[in-house]
This record gives C-alpha cells, structure tokens and sequence, in this order.
C-alpha cells in the first residue's frame, strides 16, 4: 500500500498520472511560459537599474564626494544690471580667500579658469579643453601624471609658460605631445611639462559623460592660473567671462560637506550681493538624491516585470484545475489507499512549487541573456547584483505557490466516493 501511495504521489507531483504524456508537459511548459517571461523582464529590467546606477554614482564619486563645487553661471539682463549696481564681477580670487578662511573644516581650496583660445597641431575631431588653474585643483581631482611632473606652486607664482596635456591630447599630438616638446596655445609657445593620468576615470566615454557635471580630463590641457594673461583671447568683460568659472572646496570629512552648505550660501550671497551668478554642487548630496531616485525606478520597473508573474501566476492556477477535473480518479484512489487531505493539498502545491521554481530558474538564464544582448546592441550599461537574482526567483516562488493555494484546497476538500465514481 505505502507502494501504491509513492508512486501514485510522484506520478501525480509530475502531472504523468494519466492522460497523454505530450498534453500534460505542453500544458506544463504554457503554465510556466509567463513565469519565465516574467522572470526575464524582472531580471532585465533590474540589471538595466543596477548598471544605470553604478553608471551615475561612479560619474559623482569622479566629483569627490568630500568637495564642494561653487561654478559660475551665466546671468540673465537684469541680474546683470543688478550685479553691476553693486560691483558684482562673478566668481573671483576674493571668493577663494573668503571661502577659505570660512570655516576649519576646510582643508584646501582650488580654483580654475576655462579658456578659449586657438591650438595649433590638433585634428579637428579633437577639440580639448583649455584652463588656467590652481596646483592644487589637479591633486583634489585626484590626478596624476603618467610622465612628465606634476604644476607646483612656484608655475602659478612666476606664471610659468608650461603646461600638463590629458592622455587623448598627447597621443593626438603623437611625438609632439612627449615631455619637453612645446604646444603652441594662443600665440604663446608652452613647454609640456607633463601628461595627466585621471586616476577616478570612468571606464568608457559614455559612463564618463553620464554625469554631466564631472570633466573629461584626458580632454584637457591644463595650464598654471595667470599664464593665461599672456594668451591672444578677450579676456575683458567681467560678467561673460569673469575671473573664475570653478573653485573646489576639500573638505575634511563627506558628513562636512553637506553641513558646511548653508555657511558658504551665507559667505556668498554677502560677497555678491544677494546676486546668484553661481551654483553650489554638493555631490554627497548628489548620491544620496541620486540612491533615491534609482530605488524609485527600480521599483517601478519591477512592478512592471511582476504583471508578467501575475498573469503566469494565473496561467498556472488554470492549469492545475484543469489537471484536477482529469485527475479527479486519482485522487480518489489516493484518498482510498490513506491519503490525507493534507498529502492531496501537499502534493499539488508542490507540483505549483516545481513549476514556478523551474519557470524562474529558466527565466533567470533567460533574463540574463537578455541582459548580455541589451548591452551588446543598445549600448547600455547593465549589472548583476545578487538582488537581481534573488528577488524575481523568490517572486517567481512565491507567486506559484499563491496560485498553488486554491487548487489545492480544491482537490483536498474532495469527497473520494464521488471522486471515484467521477472516472
């Protein structure tokens, strides 16, 4: 008897009990055709999320998430009456002696002067971007130089003519952009003094620029701030160009960084004049604003994904009532050889349970190859988490044993006399 009750258990867990063996596994494989689609769509959807992610928080990170940046932007007529009325002239060196001694939190000031000016020697594909600045703005960003020296105090004090060249100007430039050569920049001759290695670069250009805020260093030319006094540029009207475009605040801790905010709000709005022709960016604030967002959208396009294991959830439940209209003799037989109504309830959602555990395991591999070929094609950027992996196979588990319930409750509350009487 206990015999006749394995294999009557295994025979029905498998849905082979009777009937043909070619409808029941086709029925199979339409039941759990919407939980491998839906598991596809929840692991795609979450590893497009994740690689977005770690896309935008690695461009922050390139910022510093210790600095604060103040930039100057660009005023409309009547903030430039204003600003005139109080002898408003943008973002200055003033700024930076009054930022720096705001607070002890600070530990180092940078600033940075954008130019444009007429380079000789360039391909016209490449267009790099000049600037004058601080020795210490190449060692808050983190950069080093792959050949050559590092600028020095002593370049900015005498106003040296040398100049640092990012990695893509000097491979442009071939034997011309080696330590020692010159570069003619604004009608002034510069000797390359050396070649800047970004050491927080992003892996490729798309990930670079995802952050529109943070620069493409291996694009730049850096030049010591005051040289660029010596350049044939307009280097006259205050309000257009000014005297600063960026200044970087290192701060000594990230916590820091976001209290310090309100005081330079305060240390600048007095030194302009309530005229805001500059931006605060604070990247620790940035990644937080950022993390947030991204667990939004990926809650979203989650509950996207999950419709498709609502609907495969529904799927399977139709087929398991229609399995036990056909497998009602079964059950019957079952009942009569000592089968409670929990083995009849057991059985049927362990066979919910295989399903839907098979559906998400496929889905997984299916979703994953998705992954790779949304990657491949449409050039995004896609990551795998443990978390992309877990939570649609324990959606995908959990949805095939809630669709599991009322069929088997069903087929356990059946009388086994009129059960075998059905057949």
């Amino acid at each position: 008897m206990s015999r006749l009750f394995s294999i009557s258990y295994l025979r029905g867990l498998y849905g082979i009990a009777s009937g043909s063996l070619l409808r029941h596994r086709l029925r199979s494989f339409l039941s759990i055709l919407g939980i491998i689609c839906g598991v596809a769509a929840v692991f795609s959807t979450l590893s497009i999320g994740e690689g977005a992610k770690r896309e935008v928080l690695a461009g922050i990170r390139q910022l510093g998430l210790d600095n604060i940046i103040v930039r100057r932007i660009r005023i409309d007529e009547s903030q430039r009456l204003a600003a005139g009325e109080s002898n408003g002239s943008g973002l200055a060196l003033k700024d930076v002696l009054l930022l720096r001694s705001a607070s002890p939190a600070i530990i180092d000031v940078a600033y940075l002067k954008e130019l444009q000016v007429d380079l000789s020697g360039l391909s016209k594909e490449l267009t790099p971007q000049v600037v004058a600045c601080s020795p210490s703005y190449l060692s808050i960003q983190g950069l080093t130089v792959m050949r050559g020296r590092m600028m020095v105090d002593t370049d900015e004090k005498k106003k040296k003519t040398i100049c640092l060249l990012g990695e893509n100007v000097a491979m442009e430039l071939g034997s011309g952009g080696n330590v020692g050569e010159h570069i003619r920049i604004g009608g002034q001759v510069f000797l390359i003094a050396g070649i800047v290695r970004n050491v927080n670069a992003i892996a490729n250009d798309r990930q670079s620029g995802s952050v529109a805020l943070a620069r493409e260093v291996s694009q730049m030319i850096f030049l010591p701030f005051g040289t660029h006094y010596y350049l044939d540029m307009n280097i006259n009207g205050t309000f257009e160009n000014g005297e600063l475009d960026e200044v970087i605040l290192k701060m000594s801790s990230e916590e820091n960084a976001e209290k310090i905010v309100p005081l330079l709000q305060r240390t600048l709005g007095l030194s302009h004049h309530t005229v805001r022709d500059y931006q605060l960016i604070v990247p620790w604030q940035l990644m937080r604003q950022a993390k947030n967002t991204q667990r939004i959208f990926n809650l979203v396009l989650a509950a996207i994904g999950g419709i498709s294991l609502v609907v495969g959830g529904i799927g399977i439940m139709n087929v398991l009532l229609a399995v036990i209209s056909e497998r009602t003799r079964e059950i019957g037989i079952r009942r009569a050889v000592g089968a409670t109504r929990k083995d009849i309830i057991a059985q049927f959602l362990a066979e919910a349970l295989l399903l839907t555990t098979t559906g998400g395991l496929v889905g997984i591999l299916a979703g994953f190859g998705c992954s790779l070929i949304i990657a491949r094609f449409a050039g995004w950027s896609v990551a795998v988490s443990p978390l992309t992996i877990v939570i649609p196979f324990l959606t995908s588990v959990v949805v095939g044993v809630c669709s599991g319930v009322y069929p088997a409750i069903k087929a356990g509350r059946m009388d086994p006399v009129q059960a075998l009487r059905s057949a």
